[in-house]
């Protein structure tokens, strides 16, 4: 990984050499962050390891197309850089947070070896990740009581189950627990391990309350993030990234990586930044349910989850100009159209569906 250059390797993702070192030639290495790296084997070994994630991550959670992934790894790479000494406590916390994010990403393409990544740094999210990942194997809303399926809906309960019987036996979990139990808007109740089989909608409502309750990761700042590959093939589980509990928890609420994994939308994430920064003072804790319910917005705009609705005026909020709005709309439209692959008509009927709700929920208080 040459810091200055942004290595071939790193970027362009060629296959990462068989041998000890790091990603890139230590012959060649120039400046005081490439020679620390070179002259510490765990260094080495993160590096290579974060080329082979790269690599894995590098196409689009929809299976076509790039993902945003050269961004964030750019973005690593500066945080990288910008370590100052003694270089090696520094880099190995930055290694093990990107390759903790692309392991994530790489999850659904290749399980054993992102899975040993998110053992090693995650321990009590990483079950979880695993249960998903096989969740999203199989077809929506499978049948799990088939033979052929037996196997797997085995190892998602044992995984599963002692997260379940933390909900329910844990005095601190009992809210939790609460309201996994309480039929939500849709009427889905968890009470049983089994009851997580009866559809898409049961499994996400159970990992939706999981995230205030899980140990700290061994790797401070981890992220607790679903692969948004599973979400492409089982759409429901986007509901398990919204807010659930009302309050402050909702900051908790397990997140996914879409922003990273879809192709670029820079016009979108502008967007939303602006949103944010004129958000009005809202008060009370509920205004964290809104703020979450705003960025399942925007995932389910990445996503082309959206129906599409007549042309409909956008509302105005502030901090955002016609032109943000019809770059915003174009860009989308010419998204959907390249990596979802509807009708020119279609893609601009959603765009505009898609900005609508957006614009709709911003600004919200609650």
């Amino acid at each position: 990984m040459i810091l200055y250059a942004l290595a071939p390797l790193v970027l362009a993702a060629a296959p990462v050499p068989a041998q000890t070192g790091p990603s890139f030639a230590c012959a060649t290495a120039a400046t005081p962050t490439e020679k620390a790296i070179c002259a510490d084997p765990k260094l080495g070994a993160l590096d290579r390891e974060m080329a082979q994630l790269f690599g894995i991550a590098k196409e689009s959670a929809l299976g076509s197309g790039p993902s945003s992934q050269l961004a964030a790894q750019r973005a690593a790479l500066q945080e990288m850089r910008a370590c100052k000494p003694p270089l090696a406590p520094c880099l190995l916390d930055r290694y093990a947070m990107r390759n903790q994010e692309l392991a994530i990403a790489a999850l659904p393409k290749a399980p054993a070896i992102a899975l040993a990544v998110l053992r090693r740094g995650d321990p009590a999210f990483a079950p979880i990740l695993e249960a998903v990942q096989l969740w999203s194997e199989a077809p929506v809303d499978a049948n799990w009581s088939a033979p052929e399926r037996a196997q797997r809906r085995t190892r998602i309960a044992a995984l599963l189950k002692p997260y379940l019987t933390g909900l329910q036996t844990k005095p601190d979990q009992s809210f939790g627990n609460s309201v996994l139990r309480e039929p939500g808007t849709d009427g889905v109740t968890v009470k049983t391990i089994d009851d997580l089989f009866s559809s898409d909608r049961h499994f996400a409502a159970f990992l939706n309350v999981l995230g205030p309750y899980l140990d700290e990761p061994k790797i401070t700042g981890a992220p607790r993030a679903l692969p948004c590959a599973a979400i492409v093939r089982h759409p429901k589980l986007l509901d398990a990234t919204g807010p659930i509990f009302g309050s402050t928890m909702d900051n908790f609420v397990l997140r996914n990586d879409c922003s990273d994994t879809l192709p670029p939308l820079p016009s979108l994430g502008a967007l939303q930044t602006k949103l944010f920064r004129g958000w009005p003072d809202c008060e009370g804790t509920i205004r964290y349910m809104a703020y979450s319910s705003f960025n399942r917005d925007v995932d389910a705009a990445r996503l082309g989850l959206v129906d599409p609705g007549k042309a409909t005026p956008l509302p105005a909020r502030k901090g955002v100009t016609k032109a943000d709005l019809d770059g915003v709309e174009r860009d989308l439209s010419a998204y959907y159209a390249t990596y979802l692959h509807r009708a020119p008509v279609a893609a601009a009927r959603m765009a505009r569906s898609a900005l609508f709700r957006l614009m709709t929920d911003a600004h919200q208080c609650e």
